[in-house]
């Protein structure tokens, strides 16, 4: 693992760790050739195949993409069976962050957020062939000083189609649809489930894993949500997706009746 002061490819300082998960960590460094910030994701793919496709599929994705909602991927670096992904550093916070720093987020503000990652999560259902993106929490949503909103780690996103990462069971529990977690084929629905789950941690600042949002509604929490917003909540996070909103189009129509 890269620590502080270290230096990759005679140009990237390590200047601190962002943040660490499974197989990977973020960390903030400084790029000599161009004086600015960068974040670098460390890669282990020492588990297998399957970890070394995971982490491909990730380069891939994201190199596709052309949407001002994703960070930029600047190079990539191979050592041996580490893989450093070298990104646009993003200023900010993730709402993570944000709620254990001030806890449950005012509703108002929770809906605008939302509506912004339903144009995201559409942008990405929308492209050919579709994306799911898999694993929409607070952890990987960043918001920025200017308010805008930025989405990060693309390690569970999924082509559909690929039958190879199909079945690969990756998303975060307590945010992750039923039928991601058994391992089914993923649809727009199933995004419509982690943005419910999220929206549920914002305006509670329970962790949808320890409270699951089937068995504590939110106004169990804050009776000032509007009904309306709960309904739509419980709508997204039904377990059967045939229940849920069929796009993030009429999910963002339902949240701008509030």
């Amino acid at each position: 693992m890269l620590k502080q002061g270290n230096i990759l490819k005679s140009r990237y300082e390590i200047k601190g760790t962002l943040g660490s998960g499974g197989s990977s960590h973020v960390h903030f460094a400084y790029d000599r050739k161009t004086g600015r910030n960068r974040a670098i994701k460390e890669v282990s793919q020492i588990q297998g195949e399957q970890a070394a496709y995971i982490v491909r599929q990730e380069i891939e994705l994201v190199q596709k993409l052309h949407y001002p909602y994703f960070p930029e991927i600047v190079e990539v670096l191979e050592q041996g069976e580490i893989c450093y992904i070298v990104m646009e550093y993003l200023e900010g916070e993730t709402l993570e962050h944000l709620l254990a720093r001030s806890g449950a987020q005012p509703w108002q503000q929770v809906v605008r957020w939302a509506k912004d990652m339903c144009l995201v999560l559409g942008y990405l259902h929308n492209c050919q062939p579709p994306v799911i993106y898999r694993d929409m929490k607070p952890a990987n949503i960043i918001l920025q000083p200017s308010g805008n909103l930025r989405l990060i780690d693309f390690g569970a996103a999924l082509e559909c189609g690929d039958q190879n990462g199909e079945y690969i069971n990756l998303g975060t529990r307590g945010y992750a649809a039923p039928e991601q977690l058994a391992g089914q084929t993923a649809d727009a629905r199933t995004d419509i489930y982690c943005l419910g789950a999220t929206m549920y941690h914002l305006l509670t600042g329970k962790d949808p894993c320890q409270y699951p949002c089937s068995a504590h509604p939110v106004r169990k929490f804050n009776r000032k949500i509007p009904r309306k917003l709960a309904k739509i909540i419980q709508k997204c996070t039904c377990e059967h997706p045939e229940s849920r909103y069929a796009s993030c189009e009429d999910l963002r129509k339902a949240l701008e009746g509030i």
